[in-house]
């Protein structure tokens, strides 16, 4: 008896366990002519909607309980075959050999239309027809990225190379996850991560089941959407050629080769294959052109395959993506080369089966809270893409070298760092500038001191002002989601004038003006306080901010001459500021109704992203009060900017940006509204290309810009211009300052616009994928003697 009871309580407590228990499936499909391993093989177990695919050298995994089962494995152009395999307790091996086909046709004369314009206006009839009574499902997936790379990576040191494979490239990286997929009309998706894996040296990601179907009219790469050959419009854009026919089993398929029409809109080339009668996609192969990539990528291919999938309750069929391999290749600025290979398997489906109530949310991915505790074992057991040896060696090496770079110093391009949390910026340890002279600077940043605190130091002194610089500032981010965050500074320092902190590659452009040609683009003022601000998500469409500013601000004045050149020259002299305590209290907002997305990543920590054409409203408000904030000054300023981008083609990638800054009250000059400028610039990317910087300041300030990127279509084939990018752009402003504010300001040197302030000009963008050359025209507004035509390098902008 009491035997019988410890028997039920372990049926009930483990029996979920003990029927749930899967073995290890695996093996290889190979040509039984060729000897060969077949790529990407199909393998379903009959019966169910249960099945993986084989890896690039045909060697499948799959995991089934105990008994008996019939695989069914099919490749285009071979007979499928059925093996039996039976699970007794214990992994199982088994390869299998497929026959090649009878039917094969390479060539075909076609007189009049290709027959591949009907096949293709039945494939899209058929799209049409299943994807309406498709109304949503759930499946399984399990996705694996592997990152190459010439820098940084652990390269194979087997003798065995790996087909396709670059051997320069090492791993740089790998992804891996489990995840459940639900989809529901019209386009709602969710994916939520069951587990996940990643080298070490990735801190924050999750390999993503990115599971584009070539049945929908468009797959969205993030920058822009690629129209593929079966959306309902595609013969406005694709040609089609019959190229052969060929078999699986007694079904004929039929190859279609895809021409793209343009090289200008983003769209796609290769082959389709189609069944006979059914005019279901069996299989694609098909490669982005030229205006399909986006930036940094030189290329991607994607193949997937289709398969048949019936709905349990109407019996209806419905072909549906079984796989999906991307590959992709580029590089960065010539320096770094990159390979990545994407592979995402779906081993079952759940047709028109309605999804858990609330599943769907502003979350579009969801990783599991212990997602990432799953161990090596694990991971063996259940990965349906076998490990190489070369991808157990980079697991292994990479999470050695973290260890190692975690306690030692390393030097990198503008940073050294110790460890994972404190680096430094050597590229700020020295500047010169008509106020300082030569001046040192030591800083320190602690950004990466934990995921949701930032912290940085600085010291400074100034050789010929003779005057110490010191901050200390922290950013922490609280609430759920980083919904909330808040901000503080303490500092005394020399301040730009009309700019916040400027990034240390200006920085270093303009010390090497004021050493080698006697030019100072800044002008400055002392600063001495603190600052406090918050910034809260009030829903992800609106972020809501404050800031409190307590500074005492004094006038700097030029205090050295010299120069390593043009020694009889004078550095221009520093404008004043109206001295005195500035106290402002702020308030800003953004808003933004594009459609957005979220990553939920388990442990509080959320992203968010967004896409669409909506323009951005980034607005605020700041007041500084003689009574209540007991500030040297009275006044109210204004501002508010619209910006925008849209996407149509390689030849129409539009950007715009509407603005402007009303200021009323008594306004110290250091507090007017300014228009900044590219001039000196080369990190910053502002907008004006002639202006100078504080050339134009006023109490009301409005401007207008308008740029299009006509991509590389004029020299796209041509060796080292093909990744050059020539853009266009209007620019317009206005300022206008009144007599009260022209009085009170300590400073008369500034410029009014005659008119409409207008510049034009083109510019030579992505070099070596990091800069931009612009041409630029004043069009009016010169002054005697001034040039009407300004060269600038700039960041990329886009």
């Amino acid at each position: 008896m009491t035997k019988a009871i410890c028997t039920a309580l372990l049926i009930l407590l483990f029996g979920k366990t003990l029927i749930a228990q899967t073995y290890q499936v695996s093996g290889k499909i190979i040509d039984s002519k060729s000897n060969k391993g077949l790529e990407f093989a199909t393998v379903r177990v009959l019966g169910t909607d249960n099945g993986t695919t084989a890896d690039g050298d045909g060697n499948y995994v799959m995991q089934l309980q105990q008994g008996g089962h019939e695989l069914i494995v099919s490749y285009i152009g071979y007979s499928t075959d059925t093996a039996s395999i039976f699970v007794d307790a214990g992994s199982v091996s088994r390869d299998i050999f497929l026959s090649p086909s009878e039917i094969l046709t390479e060539s075909i004369d076609v007189f009049g239309e290709d027959p591949a314009y009907e096949i293709m206006r039945k494939v899209i009839s058929f799209k049409k027809k299943f994807r309406d009574k498709l109304n949503e499902y759930e499946y399984d997936a399990y996705s694996k990225f592997v990152i190459r790379s010439d820098r940084n990576s652990v390269k194979d040191t087997t003798d065995k190379k790996q087909p396709g494979k670059d051997d320069e490239l090492g791993i740089f990286g790998i992804l891996e996850s489990e995840s459940i997929g639900y989809f529901k009309k019209p386009d709602l998706e969710k994916q939520i991560i069951k587990s996940k894996r990643e080298t070490a040296n990735i801190m924050r990601g999750v390999a993503l089941p990115f599971f584009v179907n070539f049945y929908d009219d468009n797959i969205d790469v993030g920058e822009f959407k690629i129209k593929t050959p079966v959306a309902d419009d595609a013969f406005d854009s694709y040609d089609y050629k019959l190229a052969g026919v060929t078999s699986i089993d007694s079904l004929r398929v039929f190859k279609i080769d895809v021409i793209n029409k343009s090289e200008i809109s983003p769209l796609l080339y290769g082959t389709i294959f189609v069944a006979d009668s059914i005019f279901s996609i069996l299989k694609i192969n098909l490669n982005s052109n030229s205006a399909a990539n986006p930036r940094l990528v030189k290329n991607i291919r994607f193949q997937q395959k289709f398969s048949p999938f019936k709905d349990k309750n109407s019996n209806f069929v419905y072909w549906m993506p079984t796989d999906i391999q991307i590959f992709a290749g580029g590089s960065f600025a010539g320096l770094v080369s990159f390979d990545a290979e994407v592979f995402s398997v779906i081993s079952e489906y759940r047709i028109n089966k309605k999804a858990p109530a609330g599943v769907f949310d502003e979350f579009v991915i969801k990783v599991l809270p212990d997602a990432s505790k799953k161990d090596t074992a694990y991971w063996t057991k259940n990965r349906k893409l076998r490990e190489s040896s070369e991808e157990k060696s980079a697991f292994s090496e990479i999470d050695k070298k973290e260890k190692e770079d975690a306690k030692s110093l390393n030097i990198g391009l503008g940073s050294i760092s110790y460890g994972k949390y404190l680096t430094t910026n050597p590229l700020s340890y020295y500047r010169y500038n008509r106020i300082e002279g030569s001046a040192l600077k030591l800083n320190l940043d602690l950004s990466r001191f934990n995921r949701s605190t930032r912290a940085s130091a600085f010291y400074g002194y100034g050789f010929s002002d003779k005057r110490s610089k010191f901050g200390v500032s922290i950013n922490q981010r609280l609430v759920e989601g980083w919904k909330l965050q808040l901000g503080g500074e303490a500092y005394r320092k020399m301040s730009p004038i009309s700019y916040g902190d400027v990034p240390s590659l200006d920085i270093f452009l303009n010390t090497m003006g004021g050493l080698f040609d006697k030019t100072d683009i800044y002008d400055y003022y002392y600063s001495d306080g603190f600052k406090l601000n918050a910034s809260y998500w009030l829903m992800p469409q609106l972020n809501i901010g404050t800031e409190y500013l307590n500074e005492k601000q004094q006038s700097a004045y030029t205090s050295t001459n010299f120069s390593v050149r043009k020694k009889d020259d004078e550095f221009s002299l520093n404008p004043p500021v109206n001295e005195g305590v500035l106290r402002t209290l702020g308030l800003n907002m953004r808003l933004n109704i594009n459609d957005y997305g979220g990553i939920d990543w388990g442990d509080g920590d959320v992203t968010i992203f967004r896409e669409g054409v909506i323009p951005i409203l980034d607005a605020g408000f700041i007041y500084s009060g003689k009574e209540f904030l007991s500030s040297s000054f009275e006044y109210r300023k204004y501002y508010a900017r619209l910006s925008g981008r849209r996407f149509f083609n390689r030849l129409f990638n539009i950007r715009y940006e509407l603005g402007g800054i009303l200021v009323d009250g008594e306004v110290p000059y250091q507090s007017l509204g300014f228009l900044n400028s590219d001039q000196g610039h080369i990190s910053m990317g502002r907008n004006f290309g002639t202006t100078h910087i504080n050339e134009f300041p006023g109490d009301k300030v409005y401007y207008f810009t308008l740029r299009n990127n006509f991509g590389n279509t004029l020299w796209r084939d041509v060796p080292f211009f093909g990744s050059i990018n020539l853009a266009g752009y209007v620019n317009f402003m206005r300022n206008e300052l009144s007599d009260a504010n022209k009085d009170f300001s300590a400073y008369k040197g500034f410029r009014i616009s005659e008119g409409i302030y207008t510049e034009a000009g083109i510019a030579l963008s992505n070099i070596l994928e990091l800069f931009e050359l612009g041409f630029t025209w004043r069009l009016n507004n010169t002054s005697d003697g001034a040039r009407a035509f300004y060269l600038t390098l700039t960041s990329v902008r886009f």
